[in-house]
């Protein structure tokens, strides 16, 4: 499809890949946006250099009725990307999306888990005899993600020379391939050692130096596509969660209950790898709300008001 795109769009492409900490999620965005709105163009027979702001907010138009605000704004943070590379390049005076303000987003507490739930989900199956080597990988899979509150993507970037077992902490890479070191708890070192004894049933005799902690079935680094139907899968074996559940989800939880066990924001946020403190805000409300969801199912005086409304 980026063959296709005009000139100066491929170039932006190009110019994104080649920038250190782009990561190949946010270069399959680009390039579907910018392919998305070079349609747009042809369409309305209209060159990119000629746009004006009333013409672009048509464009705007046609995506209310498709995509979510968030979409939208996403679309538009990489068109502006774009027209602002253009300008710097010379191709363009001014950018035709000055001006342009992007929807207005409803602010979503992130999804947690409940403790019980995640313990749920933290169940052993694969420890028992008949999981094999991939039941066990499983458990070391999710036992990480949760100890150290990873992204999916830190989480399959995990090398086995990351983890240091003597210190239970381990190695990652996040946003910006900007390094941090995170604890590991007890149940999550037991469960990678556990993990450690049965890897090399899995390891290709092509590839023995694979370096990636965690393996898929051929020998390979898992991805995470992978890690998401596992844990898809996983979460219907426990019964965890009544709803989908997705990788960041457990990163969400973990911070929330960190935050409820009375760890302070800064180390959560230096857990996390925000960059800023506001980013680890968000979690304070996530856990008033699981606050007053315990309050009113167990305070006497809450359920009293409850049942006479």
């Amino acid at each position: 499809m980026a063959a296709a795109l005009p000139p100066p769009f491929v170039a932006f492409l190009d110019h994104q890949a080649g920038l250190h900490d782009a990561s190949p999620h946010t270069l399959r965005a680009y390039d579907g946006d910018l392919t998305d709105f070079a349609v747009w163009l042809h369409g309305a027979r209209l060159e990119w250099t000629a746009l004006r702001p009333m013409t672009f907010r048509g464009y705007l138009h046609t995506l209310a009725g498709k995509l979510q605000p968030t979409s939208i704004a996403r679309r538009l943070a990489a068109l502006r990307s774009f027209y602002r590379w253009a300008v710097a390049h010379g191709l363009l005076a001014k950018s035709p999306l000055d001006g342009i303000r992007s929807p207005k987003l409803p602010k979503r507490a992130p999804k947690v888990l409940l403790v019980d739930e995640a313990d749920r989900l933290l169940s052993r199956p694969g420890a028992e005899p008949h999981a094999g080597p991939l039941g066990t990988r499983n458990d070391a899979l999710f036992e990480v993600a949760y100890a150290a509150a990873l992204r999916v993507s830190e989480l399959v970037g995990i090398d086995l020379q990351d983890l240091d077992a003597a210190s239970a902490t381990v190695l990652v890479r996040g946003k910006g391939r900007k390094e941090r070191v995170v604890p590991l708890g007890r149940p999550s070192i037991a469960a990678v050692a556990r993990w450690l004894e049965v890897r090399p049933a899995l390891l290709d005799p092509l590839r023995l130096d694979e370096r990636a902690l965690f393996l898929n079935k051929d020998g390979g680094r898992l991805s995470e596509r992978a890690v998401r139907v596992l844990l898809d899968r996983r979460n219907l074996e426990t019964g965890a969660s009544s709803t989908p559940i997705h990788p960041h989800v457990l990163r969400h939880s973990a911070a929330t209950h960190l935050l409820e066990g009375g760890a302070e924001l800064r180390h959560i946020q230096e857990l996390l790898g925000h960059a800023s403190l506001a980013t680890t805000q968000r979690y304070t409300s996530v856990s008033l709300q699981h606050l007053m969801q315990v309050y009113d199912a167990a305070h006497p005086r809450a359920k009293t008001a409850a049942e006479e409304t």
